[in-house]
């Protein structure tokens, strides 16, 4: 814009002119600084961030943090691919991250991991461990919403007490709505649909928000009349989003929340606030709370996890740092192959290796099968393993043979049993 230089005019008006025009100067610029104040005071709710791999090898936790802060966000909704990123943050900050668990590992899945098993196997194990607010964002369009995996998904969203945050058309939508009397769906970026057609599906579904990620014609030029009676009409369904599905978008979080107070700060305070952060915070925090809590008042302890219920087909090793359980869902026979379920018990925060196998001291050898083993579950204090593909070759007395490696060194837990 170019410069214009008032003072010739100024100079010519009279002492009464000359006060009316510096003490409307003065007025405009209190007006401007409190509304640019009052702007960049408003907090951001920002429902659509990603931190996936390659966003974490590029920016570390510590600077998205410093980004999201510096944007003066009330809180972040954020699931990455793999979902490594989204627990960095959540470790890092926990009162500004609410985790959501995005069913795809690597980028490129956008469109098979809805006919993938191993992506639902993935979300299903990230549920065991973990806790969440959301499952999304995911891709999904039309009837492919019917199919078993998106099915399996919204049953999960039902049992763990999950919002949906579907990138979908009006029609899957639609389809997932139905598959449940209770599950809630944030429609990301709002289907890339008409202000209009976002009305009628919020009007139409109770359970369904709208969020407004990557909707850069909101507000742009000036907020229009059909952005605004979206908002008026559905004050409490509307919500923000950056999207940051590409590294570098990461640092656009402060750009994109400062022009949206720009078009927020025209509409009345109460709904730039609903839009704003409010909105999202009703929807998201009472979910992502009563989660948080649920998981602190089930976390297993040491003593009951490993406790000694079913002494037929259960043995408790007992050493100086830690306990171990073993299970198995029958009693154990010759020459078939089995399955135990291994809890140890203790500061388990610094365990590097667990081994697990059986030996007849007698004879002097061990089985003829290596096992497998795997991580089921863990906590602060408990790790539950799989331990797959144990055979015990011949009857007599066998002893199972437990080594627990940590930063203390090596505790190993003997166990006779006897095989028939």
């Amino acid at each position: 814009m170019a410069q214009v230089n008032i003072m010739p005019i100024y100079n010519a008006l009279t002492s009464v002119s000359k006060a009316i025009v510096l003490a409307g100067i003065a007025l405009g610029t209190l007006v401007s600084t409190s509304i640019h104040a009052q702007s960049d005071s408003l907090p951001i709710a920002d429902v659509h961030i990603h931190y996936s791999h390659d966003s974490v090898e590029l920016t570390p936790p510590e600077r998205v943090i410093e980004i999201m802060r510096e944007a003066n966000l009330k809180f972040a909704l954020v699931s990455s691919s793999d979902d490594n990123g989204t627990q960095l943050l959540s470790e890092l900050a926990p009162d500004l991250i609410v985790p959501g668990l995005r069913p795809y590992r690597r980028r490129g899945e956008t469109g098979t991991w809805f006919t993938d098993p191993d992506a639902l196997e993935y979300v299903e194990l990230l549920l065991v461990n973990n806790q969440y607010a959301t499952i999304g964002e995911f891709h999904l369009y039309g009837s492919d919403a019917e199919l078993p995996i998106p099915k399996r998904i919204v049953e999960l969203a039902e049992e763990y007490n999950l919002i949906l945050h579907a990138h979908s058309d009006a029609d899957a939508v639609e389809r997932l709505l139905a598959q449940s009397d209770s599950v809630k769906v944030i429609w990301a970026h709002s289907g890339f649909d008409s202000p209009e057609d976002i009305s009628a599906m919020l009007s139409k579904h109770n359970r369904l928000w709208a969020d407004l990620a990557f909707r850069g014609e909101v507000g742009s030029g000036g907020l229009s009349d059909a952005w605004r009676k979206l908002f008026e009409d559905h004050p409490t369904r509307m919500m923000l989003g950056t999207d940051t599905y590409t590294p570098e978008r990461m640092y656009f979080i402060p750009d994109h929340a400062a022009g949206a107070r720009t078009w927020l700060n025209t509409l009345p305070a109460d709904l730039a606030a609903n839009v704003a952060w409010r909105n999202g915070f009703n929807l998201i925090m009472p979910v992502w709370e009563a989660n948080r809590k649920t998981a602190a008042a089930t976390m297993i302890q040491p003593l009951d996890a490993c406790k000694l219920e079913d002494a037929d087909n259960a043995v408790l090793l007992e050493g100086d740092r830690y306990k171990v359980l073993l299970k198995t869902q029958a009693a154990l026979e010759v020459s078939k192959q089995a399955t135990v379920n291994v809890t140890l018990c203790g500061d388990v925060s610094k365990v590097s290796s667990f081994k697990l196998d059986a030996s007849m001291p007698a004879h002097g050898h061990g089985t003829n099968y290596t096992p497998s083993v795997s991580i089921d579950q863990q906590s602060q204090n408990m790790i539950n393993y799989n331990v797959d593909g144990v055979v015990l070759h011949m009857p007599g007395n066998w002893q199972w043979d437990i080594e627990i490696q940590d930063d203390a060194g090596s505790e190993v837990l003997e166990q006779a049993f006897i095989v028939k």
